[in-house]
């Protein structure tokens, strides 16, 4: 089936609107519709539904839209190789990251490329591990800063540890347990008003693991929350919540408004940060560049 073809229906079902699509493919919507229509007379079977919302793809649509996709991407590879050439850049390294170390550690990082010449674009992407390590197996991302503790399909990816981290329970400044030498019991800890953070970011240990090994049974949980910093920040600063965090790269994040971390007796949960990537590109010199520049200004985070 002509690529073209396929790269048009990929982009109305993306925007959800033939005259947003057409807009986007400059041609007009006449020639879209042609398009479509074409690629259903082939299938047999309508590869999009007509709303009056717009468009939304049937099963074989959606799958044909998977391979009009990957052409678009190849596509815009190809732009960008063209660009990196004309800004005097030898190639693109696509960075993944958690949303904690993109509002701790990272800014400054950022800032030392801008300041520096380096012969690589950093381009970067902010998620929760889970969604990070499944781009960098499909290759849609070529490395990524995530948790070490990850229970994913790694086969094809190794990771080295660069920022070592643990788990704590932080408490609220409207907690009573957040107070100077306050008393803590297990009773306090599973009456207390949880939140979950990272809920699914694919770690070792889901929130009832966690909860079993540090010996609790919590009665309340509030509120889970995946991919978002700002929000269990927020809450630490102006509720009584209880959040699982990692001790270092919370602290990092500044002013936390009177919460604290719970004196408790709790076995110790790493929270471990690694630079992920494939084992087929280890070696490749932009690569190893970018990973000499991190370890020597993490260093300097010990």
């Amino acid at each position: 089936m002509d690529s073209r073809l396929l790269v048009h229906l990929a982009v109305a079902i993306d925007l959800g609107s033939l005259n947003r699509a057409a807009q986007r493919l400059n041609v007009t919507q006449p020639t879209l519709t042609r398009s479509i229509k074409i690629i259903e007379d082939r299938v047999g079977a309508p590869v999009l539904i007509r709303e009056s919302s717009g468009v939304v793809a049937t099963d074989i649509g959606e799958k044909l839209a998977e391979k009009g996709r990957a052409v678009l991407s190849e596509s815009e590879s190809a732009d960008d190789a063209v660009r990196l050439w004309r800004d005097g850049q030898l190639s693109e390294i696509r960075l993944g990251l958690g949303p904690l170390l993109a509002a701790t550690l990272l800014p400054q990082l950022t800032e030392l490329y801008m300041r520096r010449k380096w012969p690589y674009r950093l381009r970067l992407h902010s998620a929760s591990a889970a969604p990070l390590i499944r781009r960098l197996n499909d290759h849609r991302l070529d490395m990524a800063l995530a948790p070490a503790q990850l229970r994913l399909h790694q086969e094809r990816l190794v990771q080295e540890v660069v920022f070592k981290d643990r788990l704590k329970i932080f408490a609220g400044t409207k907690s009573p347990l957040s107070k100077p030498n306050a008393k803590v019991t297990r009773v306090d800890l599973e009456n207390g008003n949880w939140l979950i953070a990272g809920a699914r970011a694919g770690i070792h240990g889901t929130e009832e693991e966690i909860f079993q090994y540090l010996g609790i049974e919590p009665k309340r949980i509030r509120m889970a929350i995946s991919g978002d910093l700002q929000i269990p920040l927020h809450l630490l600063k102006t509720t009584d919540a209880l959040i699982a965090l990692p001790e270092r790269l919370t602290n990092a994040a500044g002013d936390l408004g009177g919460a604290r971390i719970i004196d408790f007796d709790f076995p110790e949960i790493r929270r471990d940060i690694a630079l992920w990537m494939r084992k087929t590109d280890q070696n490749r010199t932009e690569y190893l560049h970018f990973r000499k520049v991190l370890l020597e200004y993490l260093e300097e985070k010990q």
